[in-house]
């Protein structure tokens, strides 16, 4: 960050009804797409990048910055930027900087507007900026972060252009804070489902690391068959939804007995049918949460791989004996790379295997056990699998 100039607070006044321009009406038209979208947009962590450009664009500024608060560290957080040149995350700024002018703009919860950056003392995000507006986002509960707007030129932020910001962050503090809402209720989700699926870790003390690994594993080929094409069911929200969904593969196996569940010896015919009945049980209490509470994406596709994880390509798999596509994609991932771990892991009934092994074996179940074209792609990267296994040990 560097050095900057004279803080001062300029009210907004529209131009009178004979000054209005065709350019202020297209601006305006501007402001109030930008804002529609906001309304609709899709939360996600783009959405960060989304908001920034579109500042810039609306705007017509040469750089921009989201940066929101973390309680935790007394911070303010870089989130997205736009037009700064080498600024990126991750960039925090502790809120009781008294050089900072992002800090000031929260703490006192007042527009910053540095109109020629030639005289102060004050730290911006460049030295080349020549007026910069820092906008508080705010809340009823209060600040929750900063908007940083700068251009290279001194003297750029004028009434009509300060009194745009204004309104753009006024709809932004609506948005981004339906946005901090979803996120608190899908963690809150995704912990309780985590939760609903580390019960069959719990209970299966050989398996530490395995859901993790799993889920890595997952998002990992789904993002293979993203960048190699071909599949057009998988974008992000596919991959996002895999990458969480597959820890409830083995969800149904708290209704195993532990006799059957952690038996060290080989399962007897009727155990083995015992131990089957998981994937029925997963999918049906899945498919009961969605009955009583409504479907969410991640149940929906967590109920596929739950019931279909262990169908095989030829066709004799179970539970329903499906055969090729017809066992979704989700589960057809999920199968090769839950087979991949528990062939490198070490289990009461048999050691880890070398990796050369445990590729030459996937190999040879490609077509009959596995998708093919799913093997292939699988096997491209091994030093990627092994990176995996790596990072979640156990």
């Amino acid at each position: 960050m560097a050095s900057t100039s004279t803080v001062s607070i300029t009210p907004f006044q529209e131009p009178s009804a004979g000054s209005v321009s065709d350019q202020y009406v297209d601006r305006m038209k501007a402001v109030q797409a930008f804002n529609a979208r906001l309304v609709f947009m899709t939360f996600d962590e783009s959405s960060y990048d989304e908001i920034v450009q579109g500042v810039r664009r609306v705007i017509g500024c040469d750089s921009c910055a989201l940066f929101l608060y973390d309680k935790s560290h007394r911070t303010l957080v870089l989130k997205s930027a736009a037009g700064y040149e080498g600024l990126q995350a991750p960039l925090s700024i502790p809120v009781d900087s008294v050089e900072s002018l992002h800090a000031q703009a929260f703490r006192e919860e007042y527009l910053v507007h540095m109109n020629d950056l030639t005289t102060t003392r004050m730290l911006t995000l460049s030295s080349e900026l020549g007026s910069n507006l820092v906008l508080p986002v705010i809340s009823d509960k209060g600040p929750f972060g900063v908007l940083d707007v700068g251009s290279l030129t001194p003297s750029y932020f004028g009434d009509v252009e300060v009194g745009m910001c204004s309104m753009l962050v006024d709809q932004m503090a609506y948005s981004l804070e339906n946005m901090r809402l979803v996120r608190e209720l899908s963690d809150s989700r995704d912990a309780v489902i985590r939760g609903m699926a580390l019960l069959s870790e719990i209970r299966d003390s050989h398996i530490g690391g395995h859901l993790n690994r799993i889920c890595a594993m997952s998002e990992y080929l789904a993002r293979r068959l993203h960048e190699i094409g071909g599949y057009p069911e998988v974008d992000r929200h596919f991959i996002q939804t895999l990458s969480r969904s597959a820890a409830l593969h083995d969800v149904g196996k708290v209704g195993i007995p532990d006799s059957i569940l952690q038996k060290p010896d080989k399962l007897t015919p009727a155990e083995y049918e015992i131990m089957k009945s998981h994937a029925m049980i997963g999918g049906n209490l899945l498919n009961g949460l969605i009955d009583e509470f409504g479907e969410f994406d991640m149940i929906a596709m967590g109920a596929e791989v739950a019931i279909c994880h262990h169908e095989w390509w030829d066709g004799s798999g179970y539970p329903k004996g499906l055969k090729g596509r017809e066992i979704p994609l989700s589960a057809r991932i999920l199968a090769l790379c839950d087979v991949y771990d528990a062939l490198a892991s070490l289990r009461v009934y048999k050691e880890a295997w070398d990796h050369r092994r445990i590729l030459e074996t996937i190999r040879g179940l490609s077509g009959t056990q596995f998708d093919p074209d799913l093997v292939e792609i699988f096997l491209q990267n091994p030093p990627e699998l092994e990176r995996i296994r790596a990072r979640y040990p156990g």
